[in-house]
């Protein structure tokens, strides 16, 4: 049989590279340790492959394996996944103008619409708990996706924003051509993802990979969207290590620095995120002998690093781009 070609899915380009094979089985236990079933999402995957584009640079996952409506309830019970404050929300309302026509996409239950003074704030979102909290809070979000919106309302919005979503997307190519057709000309389209480049690579996060992220971005493949969606990229933002992440920034550094010096003795677990936003890092608990002395040593040395405010020489959690309609 002949082995099918595989795609990029955000480029279209077949220059792709295998990068690792993770057993499911990993990620089933994980899960599980969290009180959350994922193992009906991988029946008959034994292994996810990470891939990586050689010309757009985005990394991606196959076979495909989305979370369903049952798996973003169980995720949505931690008051951490729906956040009313979030650092990339002030950075992009200083684009949006006192008239503009705003789209959420993936609004959540709209607490962006705090944020600016739009006449008119129009968010779509999938998740029926989070529009009937936007509903009782006089926040206007309908359960529609991106890509019928485009349909009924080509071209009527002065900026589109997609906030802690794109990672999720199984088809990025169609849903980006919904956002650019709600924009009108020369509108903006806002985007803000996880950076793949930051500190969530330097050990393995589970809510990083299928089934709760699917793509993996970075300011490289950010950019090639402009070229694909006919758009004009007005600037790539890098946050730093912002508060909301500086805990699991100091985790995961120590526990990546233990995975190289001490394998085995820091933390032998994968490393709980529940509860901490997008894939924090839970703190390791002390054990016996060698590894409580590990874990004194690894708290000592945290200590350090927050004296010194090592955070803020690091790219933090989030990539923000501002793209223009031509």
């Amino acid at each position: 049989m002949e082995e099918t070609k595989l795609f990029c899915p955000s480029c279209s380009q077949e220059k792709v590279e295998k990068i690792e094979s993770i057993p499911t089985r990993l990620i089933q236990e994980y899960y599980a340790e969290n009180g959350v079933d994922v193992g009906y999402l991988f029946e008959n995957v034994e292994n996810l492959d990470r891939y990586q584009c050689g010309e757009c640079g985005l990394q991606f996952f196959r076979p495909v394996v989305l979370g369903d409506d049952r798996y973003y309830r169980s995720m949505q019970q931690g008051d951490w996944y729906y956040l009313e404050e979030k650092p990339e929300y002030d950075y992009v309302a200083k684009w949006i103008g006192a008239e503009d026509r705003v789209l959420d996409v993936g609004s959540g239950r709209g607490a962006f619409s705090r944020k600016i003074g739009s006449p008119f704030y129009q968010g779509l979102e999938f998740s029926q708990s989070a529009v009937e909290l936007a509903a009782k809070e006089g926040v206007n979000v309908i359960p529609e996706s991106v890509e019928d919106h485009a349909r009924s309302h080509a071209g009527q919005y002065d900026v589109v924003c997609v906030f802690q979503v794109l990672e999720h997307v199984a088809h990025p190519k169609e849903f980006l051509e919904g956002c650019v057709a709600c924009l009108k000309k020369g509108g903006k389209l806002a985007i803000a993802v996880p950076n793949s480049r930051s500190f969530l690579e330097w050990r393995r996060n589970y809510l990083n990979i299928p089934p709760h992220h699917q793509l993996l971005w970075s300011e490289k493949s950010l950019s090639k969207l402009a070229q694909l969606h006919d758009l004009q990229v007005l600037e790539i933002y890098k946050e730093k290590v912002t508060e909301i992440h500086r805990e699991s920034f100091y985790s995961t550094l120590l526990l990546s620095l233990g995975d190289k010096i001490l394998p085995g003795r820091i933390s032998s677990v994968k490393g709980s995120q529940f509860g901490n936003r997008n894939g924090g890092t839970q703190e390791p608990s002390a054990q016996q002998g060698e590894k409580g002395l590990a874990h004194r040593a690894a708290d000592l040395l945290k200590d350090c690093f927050r004296l010194i405010k090592l955070h803020r020489f690091f790219d933090g959690h989030t990539v923000t781009a501002i793209y223009q309609k031509k």
